[in-house]
Formats: C-alpha cells, sequence, structure tokens
C-alpha cells in the first residue's frame, strides 16, 4: 500500500473511531440528562441540594418583548413546555426565554434566617444578559397574590461586605411558605444557552465551588508546569516549536479561566459580554500558534507543501476571524470558532498522519493529542450547537482534550529531542569513522602514513616537554618483491593483513602501529626504549614463524622481517629520529635480512648494534 492509501485507511479508522466515541459520549449524556420528572419541587431541610431541571418550564419569547404580567396572563399558561432533563441546553442562541417552576414549601415555614440555612438559586452559567427573577406566591386563576423580586448579584464576590449589585449567577430565595409558589426566569443569554439549575445551601455551594476549584486548579497546574518545562527547553534549545507550544497552551489556558464560572464569579469584574470576547481572543491566539507549531515542528514547508498552503489558508481564516471579535455578535463569533476549531483539528490530524507515513517518527504523538483534542473539540462544539446535552462530561471534554493534547505533545516534544540528540550521535559516530578511515589504512587495519607524520611530531614534543623516551622502529618484508611475483598479488596482500592483524597484537596499547607504504611498517613507542622494541620484536618474529603464506612449492611460506630502531634524542626533530631508524633498518638488509639492528645513540654520527649478527666490517662496534 502507497503513502495515499495508507492515509485513506488512517482517515477512515480516524472517523469510525470518532463515529464510536460520539455514539459513546451520546449514550453516555443521554444517560445523564434524562432523571424523572416532578410537577414541584418540594424543599426538605434533611436535604442540601435539588436539581430543578426535572421541574422547569420553558417560553421562548423571540423578539424579547413580554414582561412578567403578559407572561402571568392565563393565555401563556399552556404555552409553556416542559424540559424533563437536568439541564437546559439550546445552543448558540440570542432569542429571550422564561422559565418557571414550582416549589413546595414544609412546615414550618423555611425562611433564610431559620437555622443558619438560606436556600440558593443556582443557573449554572454565568453568561446571560440579562437574569430577572420573580417568586410568585398565591397565584390563582385570576391573579397573583403575591409577587417578590429576586435578585442576582455576586453574592460571595466581597467576604464580610454587602452583596454586589453587579449581576452574578446566585439568588438569595425569599421566605418559602408551607404552600405552593412558582420561580419565573426571564434569561436573555449572551452567545449561548445553557442552563444547570439548582437549589441548594450555602455550604452546599461552597463545598461544590471548592471541588471545581481543586480540579481547575488540577488542570492550570499540570499547564503551568508542561509551559514552563518547555519554556525552558526553548532557552536551552532556540527551537521555536517550544515556543509556539508554550504560546498555544497557555493561551488555551486563558481561555478557560476566561470561560470557568470560578473566575466570574470569585476573580473578576467584567461583564459577561467582556469576559466572552476575551475568552475567544485567547482561543484565537491559541490556534494560531498551533498551526505556527505544526509549521515548525513538522517543517511543513519542506516535508508537505500543500498542507503548508492549507495551514495558511487557515491561519488567514482565523486572523479574519479574530479582528472581528470586537465588532460582531457572540452567537456569530460562536458559529465561527465553532467552524474554525473543528477545522484546525482536522487538518492538523492529516498533515502529521501524512508525515509520520513518511517516515517521521514524531508525528505519531502529534496525531493521537490532536486526534484527543479533536475529539473533545468535537463534543464540545456539538454541545454549543444544542446537539448534545448540556453536562459536566460534555462542557469539559475541550478542557479535558486540551490537558491530554499538553501531555501528549510534550511527549511529541520530548520524542524529537530523542531524535535530534539520535541524529547528532549517528553524525557525530559518522564524523568519528570518517576520521579513522582518513588515517586507517584499508588493507591493513594500522594507521597510515599521513596519521604517522602527525604523530611522530606530537609524540617528540611530549617527550621532550616531559623528559621521556620516545622509540622508533621501521619494518620492512624480506623479499617482498620476489613472493609476490612468485605467488601474486592476492597472497600478497593476505600477508600484509596478517602481518598488521599481528602488530596490533603484539604491542602496547599506547603504542602507534603504522603502515608507511608498500611492504615497509613503522612503530611509534611512546615511554619506549630499545629494549622495548626488541621485545616486541621478539614477539612479532614469534608470531610470524607460526604463520605459512603461499600453497605447493617446496620450502615457502615463510616470511621473515627486517626491523631498524632508533631511540629518539633530546631534541632532536622527527626527520632526524625517522633518518636514522630507516638507516638502521637498511643496515639490517645489508647484514643478511631478518634481524633487528639498533642506531647508535650518537647524534653525529651512524653506528649500529646488530642482535643476533655481528656488525658489518665498515662500521665499528658502539
Amino acid at each position: 500500500m502507497d503513502a495515499s492509501g495508507w492515509i485513506k485507511h488512517g482517515i477512515l479508522c480516524l472517523s469510525r473511531l470518532l463515529a464510536g466515541f460520539l455514539l459513546f459520549v451520546g449514550l453516555v449524556t443521554g444517560a445523564m440528562a434524562a432523571p424523572a420528572v416532578n410537577p414541584s419541587l418540594s424543599l426538605d431541610m434533611d436535604v442540601e441540594r435539588y436539581e430543578v431541571g426535572p421541574h422547569l418550564e420553558i417560553l421562548q419569547d423571540v423578539h424579547d418583548q413580554w414582561d412578567l404580567s403578559d407572561i402571568l396572563n392565563p393565555d401563556f399558561r399552556q404555552t409553556f413546555s416542559p424540559v424533563s432533563s437536568a439541564t437546559v441546553n439550546l445552543g448558540i442562541n440570542s432569542s429571550s426565554y422564561w422559565v418557571r417552576f414550582s416549589l413546595q414549601g414544609t412546615a414550618p415555614p423555611i425562611s433564610a434566617e431559620q437555622g443558619n440555612r438560606p436556600w440558593l438559586l443556582d443557573l449554572g452559567w454565568p453568561f446571560f444578559a440579562q437574569v430577572e427573577a420573580y417568586m410568585v406566591v398565591g397565584e390563582t386563576e385570576n391573579a397573583p397574590e403575591e409577587i417578590l423580586p429576586i435578585p442576582f448579584c455576586d453574592i460571595f464576590r466581597s467576604v464580610g461586605q454587602q452583596p454586589l449589585q453587579k449581576q452574578g449567577m446566585l439568588a438569595r430565595l425569599p421566605e418559602l411558605s408551607p404552600g405552593e409558589q412558582t420561580i419565573y426566569l426571564h434569561l436573555r443569554p449572551e452567545g449561548v444557552f445553557f442552563l444547570y439549575p439548582v437549589i441548594c445551601t450555602v455550604p452546599n455551594y461552597l463545598k461544590t465551588s471548592a471541588l471545581r476549584m481543586l480540579w481547575f486548579g488540577l488542570y492550570l497546574g499540570l499547564l503551568l508546569g508542561l509551559l514552563l518545562y518547555n519554556l525552558f527547553l526553548y532557552f536551552c534549545l532556540r527551537d521555536r516549536s517550544y515556543l509556539w507550544y508554550v504560546t498555544s497552551m497557555g493561551a488555551i489556558g486563558v481561555y478557560f479561566l476566561g470561560v470557568n464560572r470560578l473566575t466570574f464569579e470569585f476573580l473578576f469584574d467584567f461583564t459577561p459580554d467582556a469576559t466572552l470576547r476575551l475568552s475567544l481572543v485567547a482561543l484565537a491566539v491559541s490556534l494560531l500558534s498551533m498551526l505556527l507549531f505544526v509549521r515548525c515542528f513538522l517543517q511543513t514547508r519542506e516535508r508537505g507543501p500543500r498542507f503548508d498552503r492549507v495551514i495558511l489558508g487557515i491561519l488567514l481564516l482565523l486572523l479574519g476571524v479574530l479582528l472581528q471579535i470586537p465588532f460582531c455578535p457572540v452567537s456569530y463569533l460562536n458559529r465561527c470558532f465553532l467552524v474554525v476549531g473543528c477545522l484546525v483539528p482536522f487538518a492538523l490530524i492529516i498533515t502529521a498522519l501524512t508525515c509520520w507515513l513518511r517516515g517521521y517518527r514524531p508525528a505519531r504523538f502529534l496525531v493521537l493529542s490532536w486526534g484527543v483534542y479533536g475529539a473533545g473539540g468535537l463534543v464540545y462544539a456539538l454541545t454549543f450547537q444544542g446537539w448534545l446535552p448540556f453536562t459536566y462530561l460534555t462542557y469539559n471534554s475541550f478542557l479535558i482534550g486540551s490537558a491530554l493534547e499538553a501531555i501528549l505533545l510534550s511527549l511529541a516534544l520530548a520524542d524529537r529531542i530523542n531524535l535530534l540528540r539520535r541524529e547528532r550521535e549517528q553524525l557525530s559516530f559518522s564524523e568519528q569513522r570518517h576520521k579513522e578511515l582518513a588515517v586507517t589504512d584499508m588493507l591493513t587495519g594500522l594507521c597510515n602514513r599521513r596519521y604517522f607524520e602527525s604523530q611522530i611530531g606530537v609524540e617528540i614534543e611530549r617527550a621532550d616537554r616531559f623528559g621521556q623516551k620516545v622509540t622508533l622502529m621501521m619494518l620492512d618484508v624480506d623479499n617482498f618483491k620476489v613472493f609476490n611475483d612468485r605467488y601474486g598479488h592476492q597472497e600478497g596482500d593476505r600477508v600484509l593483513a596478517t602481518l598488521g592483524e599481528i602488530m596490533i597484537s603484539c604491542v602496547r596499547e599506547k603504542d602507534v602501529p603504522c603502515r608507511y607504504g608498500g611492504e615497509e611498517f613503522s612503530i611509534i613507542l611512546p615511554g619506549g626504549q630499545n629494549s622495548t622494541a626488541v621485545e616486541i620484536y621478539e614477539r612479532i618474529n614469534s608470531e610470524l614463524q607460526g604463520h605459512r603464506f603461499g600453497c605447493g612449492e617446496p620450502g615457502a611460506g615463510r616470511i621473515t622481517m627486517s626491523i631498524g630502531v632508533a631511540e629518539h634524542l633530546p631534541g632532536e626533530p622527527a626527520e632526524n629520529l625517522v633518518r636514522r631508524a630507516d638507516q638502521a633498518l637498511y643496515e639490517a638488509k645489508h647484514r643478511g635480512r631478518n634481524q633487528i639492528v639498533i642506531a647508535s645513540r650518537e647524534p653525529e654520527a651512524v653506528f649500529f648494534s646488530c642482535f643476533g649478527l655481528p656488525p658489518s666490517s665498515n662500521q665499528p662496534r658502539p
């Protein structure tokens, strides 16, 4: 299967997984959002929390033209529709709505002062442009007996002070009578209509808020830890991928901070409209940074020019939406972000999948991370559209997806570091290998003459500086040309390769055996003396006696070597040391070969001592 076939297969698998995921979410949220329906809600002092949703009835006021007197008209009684679920999700909406439910008090009367147990009405969603609430007590078919306004304000904004008059999402219920009373809510949403009303006590509200703070604090802590870690990596590596990642995750954290009810309740005094617009700006910055992260991390300009052009197009589209945020209605902006927000993960998944199939391994984490991010974002978008129930799972699906994405993207960046490290190691190994090949003789495995000429100077300089000794051995195969002519060059090469193995096995670890040229070899002995050279000669000669070369010829097979040795004199240049060792080698040849000759220590004369044979007649004894 080619790359395009793998891409199509991957897209099909992702589609099936996404369809199964949505079916699972629909079944779970449907089961969570279908409680039993009761005509009226009866409050009991022994229970701290009641879900109002199953008791709600709702009426749409498209043009926002009715007031409470109209709603209380008998003609409107039958126009309310029951909700029959714990939450209300009408999706992106700009219409006003009237919502009502009935309360049944218990005797003795439940009051805000009794038992220090006031009842709170919590709407569950803070982003309403207008909230009006009334309690109708003793309502009859003709006219209500009493209408009590219920103010929604920031009850817990200022601890120890009077509640602010700014609109909030909490209201203290007035004193409830033992009979039935009806609560009417007039709500105008700010872009999207979610409603999860509960009646609870103050301790229950504070306990629930503490749990919300705990979970959201864990999310922010995780995000902050990953941001600081990757910001540190950016300053260390100066890789822009980490900078775009940090910007994207930081902006998505600001977005969720803005749309979280805790921020609206306890932190900022911005209006719902301003809060939503600032949150959308943060979301746009997050998506823009994510697209730039992809271009940098996957190097789409080189690896996938077509995908790079698509990403650039989405970037321009997103910039256009970003410029409209200060001016357009929030409901319109929400629809724009639903489209772009679903388009971005889909494009990123296809791009990452293509790069993965083309051999870029770190892209596999991106496919998984954006798959999770896209699934969470899709559930979030369907919830905003009103196609999925408004539950804790569906509303926080995008937050959960972003947290998992942050973790997986960090793994992708870490995997990229490992990949770069392996590439550097391979490059270093390759450079080292090339260096070795540049100074190594391929036939014998010894150092070549280039390395010899550079190393002999280094060893002599070290010897002069520290007052140490260094000795040079020059070795030559006896009658090698005759051997080549008789047995062929292949057998001659085998002789040279075997000699290389023998020398490596016979020298000390710090010695430097080299192939000087042709059948001539050299060994640098750092810290060695003439006696050291003699010991190495004996080991080499012993090894050579155990090898036979050539085949089928009488008397053939023995290889011998002549060796000249010179010990470095203080202040002597490398050229003189090589010349003296070479002259000692020629003296060994002149005396009959298969022997070692040591050059005299006299700097101005070339006297030789010979082991195994008397010196030649034309040379005085040392």
